[in-house]
């Protein structure tokens, strides 16, 4: 409301009554008070106070049509954060009171963001929150323009209502700048009110609850009020003592009394806790009764079907046994007697039970009114010391949290910019790996394609060698065996001319010696032939089928070869998967051999 108490005021461990309705009580205030002071002028007369000519209906209206002036402010002000007109009217029309540490448009701004906020986190509602606590933003001005005079009333009781309306339009609606205004007042004493005719103001369109609700709490207030004109002291009630206390805030000085503030609060609390205890008991003794009665109409009910299901078996039984049915019938009466006795009872049980049911909605009703009358302005003072320290609280963290952010965003700005260098650097750098991975690819490729080349051209010369060893073998077997033929058969011409020659030694002599000669001159030259060969032969055996060149040397296992020298063994034959050049067999061994050669 723009006034805050110390905290000072309050002890520390009192436990204050934590509501959550739609619209803050503190905005409501006493609603009887409320609803006198609205219509605490309702014959129209102009009264001049004194305030440049001005009436207190004109002063009402120029408050009236300021306040509902800021209201739709605010209105327009949810609507440009993004919400619906709807929504934001009903937001307001709920819990847009204009009570709160700051100026009125920001308090209304807060509170209905406040229950917007509730609403959307799925908070739990009062029973009654579907509805809005007013029916239009008329209805709320006049309610909050008359909580705020009704309030600056209690704070300085010397004002007028006209003095009070005065003081809030100069004040531009701050109950705690306008407590500070010095008005001469008008001499007028407003204690004819309490002995006014209780009636429910029509304008506000209140349900019966909250009409009966209001009677009460105006004939509360009017007994309190004519008392402590009565007595030097005012008594130990919960209206009288919530109006004391509403008299000793004071906005300028901290030194108010907490002892009869105490006092009055536990006076209270007991009245409460005794006033529940008897509801409780009285509630009990209700719900014990009753069950007692419905369980005795319940058995009275079931003997009443077994005995009349005995008389129509009776009934039909012979007419000698009418002595029987006689008993039955009468006492079939009794028990319809005493069932006519105990439905008096339930409803005479039924009767007590309504009775408490009402007196319990009084004591309810009465509990509701003291704790709302007891803990409104407390709840109000401490509510707004409370969130102007949070607000308070939550700036210096909200700009340390900003300073502290932005220096987080201008390290990270730097990071992003040294990850981006690196990241060009690093697509400099795989660019060129990737051109010299092109490049080492086609190298790899062209030496690939040479080996296979080589690769292909060594196995066609060794197939083609290997033909040629095997054409020269059988070549050099056919050569072989046919001078083998010829020299048989020159042996055997030898033996036979040997024979020729002893029957004709003496007449040929000379011829057979030149004959003989020649003879043995071709055979020689045919047996060196022969030599030349095998030799040759042998020494063709012994060539590397590799290079063609050198003697072979090294023996492959298992399939013992000897078919490549050392030098071809150790250049094209070094692999772990090594097979011979004849058989193509796995080469599990090679074994180095020296010959007389070698």
């Amino acid at each position: 409301m723009g006034c805050t108490v110390r905290s000072k005021h309050v002890r520390p461990n009192r436990k204050t009554r934590s509501t959550k309705p739609q619209f803050d009580p503190s905005c409501l205030l006493d609603k009887t008070a409320l609803s006198s002071l609205l219509d605490s002028n309702p014959s129209g007369n102009f009264e001049d106070n004194g305030y440049g000519y001005c009436t207190e209906e004109q002063l009402e209206d120029l408050l009236l049509k300021h306040l509902e002036h800021i209201y739709n402010e605010a209105v327009s002000k949810l609507v440009s954060l993004g919400y619906d007109d709807d929504v934001a009217l009903r937001a307001v029309l709920s819990n847009g009171y204009c009570y709160g540490g700051t100026d009125v448009l920001n308090n209304i701004l807060d509170n209905s963001l406040a229950h917007l906020r509730g609403s959307s986190n799925g908070e739990e509602e009062d029973e009654d929150g579907s509805e809005p606590v007013f029916a239009d933003l008329r209805q709320l001005v006049e309610y909050s323009l008359a909580g705020m005079v009704y309030l600056l009333k209690q704070v300085k009781p010397n004002l007028s209502r006209g003095d009070a309306m005065c003081c809030l339009l100069m004040s531009e609606l701050h109950v705690g700048k306008a407590s500070t205004i010095d008005i001469p007042t008008s001499g007028k004493v407003d204690g004819d009110d309490g002995a006014r005719e209780i009636d429910c103001p029509r304008r506000f369109n209140l349900t019966p609850s909250m009409k009966c609700l209001l009677r009460e709490n105006v004939a509360a207030f009017a007994a309190g009020y004519r008392a402590s004109k009565k007595c030097e002291q005012p008594p130990q009630e919960s209206v009288s003592s919530v109006l004391e206390k509403f008299q000793d805030l004071n906005l300028d000085d901290d030194s108010a009394p907490e002892k009869g503030k105490d006092d009055g609060l536990i006076g209270l609390l007991r009245q409460v806790q005794d006033l529940k205890r008897q509801v409780e008991e009285r509630r009990e003794w209700a719900q014990k009764k009753a069950m007692q009665a419905a369980q005795k109409v319940s058995d009275e009910l079931s003997e009443l079907q077994s005995l009349r299901s005995v008389r129509d078996e009776n009934l039909r039984l012979k007419k000698g046994k009418q002595s029987g049915e006689d008993s039955t019938v009468k006492r079939i009466s009794e028990m319809e007697s005493d069932l006519r006795k105990v439905s008096s009872h339930v409803d005479k049980a039924g009767m007590i039970a309504r009775r408490l049911e009402n007196e319990n909605a009084v004591i309810r009703a009465e509990i509701e009114a003291s704790k709302l009358s007891e803990s409104e302005s407390l709840t109000a003072c401490i509510e707004a010391t409370k969130k102007e320290k949070k607000r308070l609280k939550r700036l210096v963290a909200w700009e340390k949290q900003k300073k502290k952010l932005q220096e987080e965003i201008d390290g990270e700005k730097e990071k992003i910019k040294a990850l981006e260098r690196g990241l060009a650097q690093i697509k400099q750098e795989e660019k060129e790996y990737e051109e010299k991975w092109r490049e080492e690819q086609e190298a790899k490729e062209q030496a690939l394609a040479q080996v296979e080349e080589e690769q292909r051209s060594k196995e066609a010369t060794e197939v083609r060698n290997k033909r040629n060893v095997e054409s020269l073998r059988l070549k050099i077997e056919i050569d072989f065996q046919r001078h083998k033929d010829d020299l048989q058969r020159l042996e055997q011409e030898l033996s036979r001319l040997n024979k020729d020659s002893s029957t004709d030694a003496s007449l040929q002599s000379n011829n057979i010696s030149q004959t003989k000669g020649e003879v043995v001159f071709k055979l020689l030259e045919e047996l060196e032939r022969l030599d030349g060969l095998y030799e040759k032969e042998e020494s063709y055996d012994r060539e590397c089928l590799i290079c063609m060149k050198d003697e072979v040397s090294v023996v492959f296992l298992p399939c013992a070869h000897q078919v490549v020298c050392a030098s071809c063994s150790e250049s094209f034959m070094g692999g772990d998967k090594a097979t011979c050049p004849c058989c193509r067999a796995s080469v599990q061994q090679r074994i180095r051999v020296f010959g007389a050669t070698s």
